[in-house]
């Protein structure tokens, strides 16, 4: 657990988001996802993550 210390808090004071590789591009919401399914037919991948509380 320590060992990981100094990673995590290089990550927390990390100003950038990370870099994704590949050029992937991520849609936050449904409609416009779907509409960019069916124009470029390919699949979509749909990721529900509840937050407990």
């Amino acid at each position: 657990m320590i060992s990981a210390l100094p990673f995590l808090f290089t990550l927390a004071l990390s100003p950038e988001e990370p870099v994704e590789l590949g050029a992937v591009r991520w849609a936050r919401e449904l409609e416009p996802a779907l509409a960019a399914s069916a124009r470029t037919k390919k699949p979509v991948l749909l990721l529900f993550q509840e937050v407990p509380g």
